[in-house]
């Protein structure tokens, strides 16, 4: 496993190798990394994540959608449970993908 993560800029379309953000004792984030070309915040997407080609909006899209609901490519486990249960497809639809976070919030209620 690297050491690195995975930081995604969904204005840009780019993801970057970084360093994993530094946690505090109650784990609130205490520093973010920004991007190096808009310096907006990033989202650490995990060491597992697959950017989508630039130019793929509609995929770059739906990462941002996993990313703004908590989902990250953290562990293998994380990836597998994303791509089977939350994504199911190669090119999945954003309003299915949505959808489907809709439908496991409200199974963790």
């Amino acid at each position: 496993m690297s050491l690195y993560t995975h930081w995604a800029c969904f204005d840009c379309r780019k993801s970057f190798h970084q360093l994993p953000q530094p946690q505090s004792r109650l784990d609130k984030v205490v520093a973010t990394h920004k991007c190096p070309q808009c310096r907006k915040e990033m989202y650490d997407m995990g060491v597992y994540f697959e950017p989508p080609p630039r130019r793929a909006k509609q995929s770059w899209f739906v990462m941002q959608l996993l990313a703004e609901n908590g989902y990250s490519f953290q562990t293998e486990g994380a990836k597998a449970f994303i791509d089977h249960f939350i994504l199911c497809s190669k090119n999945p639809r954003p309003r299915a993908v949505q959808a489907r976070i809709e439908s496991e919030k409200k199974k963790c209620i």
